[in-house]
Order: structure tokens, then C-alpha cells, then sequence
């Protein structure tokens, strides 16, 4: 099934989204689709990107436990992302 939202191509995000985009590409998270999806919202792409840096990337807890940590809440709810 197509997703009712076409993702917008990067090449048409504003270049403040675009980078956004690139790091994600570049980290593999947050889901670029995802993003891509958000962007016809420029400030709904802002604020997720913003919180979701903070919560993943900021903080005292290391990464590497936040993503265990992501990875089993995922598997605990049968979530196969």
C-alpha cells in the first residue's frame, strides 16, 4: 500500500531540514522516511528532530544503553522496528 503522504525529496526541503536529513542518513536514525514525511511540516520536522537529538544524543546516559534500552522496549511490544 503507497503512503498517503509522499515524502518530499531532499533536494525540495528548506536547507535547515535538509540538514536534518543528512545527519540522520548519516546515523541511520531517525528513520529518514520518517523525516522526509515530516518535512512538509518544517516546524513539526524541527521540534521532533530537536527532541528526539536531545533524548538519544544529550543526557547522561550513554547511547549505546539508550539504544539497548529502545531496542528491547521494541522487542517487549512485538515491534519489529
Amino acid at each position: 500500500m503507497a503512503p498517503r503522504i509522499p515524502p518530499i525529496h531532499p533536494d525540495r526541503m528548506d536547507p535547515d531540514m535538509r540538514r536534518y536529513f543528512e545527519r540522520a542518513e548519516a546515523r541511520g536514525a531517525p528513520n529518514a522516511l520518517l523525516l522526509r514525511l515530516m518535512a512538509w511540516d518544517p516546524n513539526s520536522l524541527r521540534i521532533f528532530y530537536e527532541a528526539w537529538e536531545a533524548a538519544f544524543y544529550g543526557g547522561r546516559v550513554e547511547h549505546s544503553l539508550k539504544e539497548l534500552m529502545r531496542i528491547r522496549m521494541a522487542l517487549l511490544r512485538g515491534c519489529r522496528y
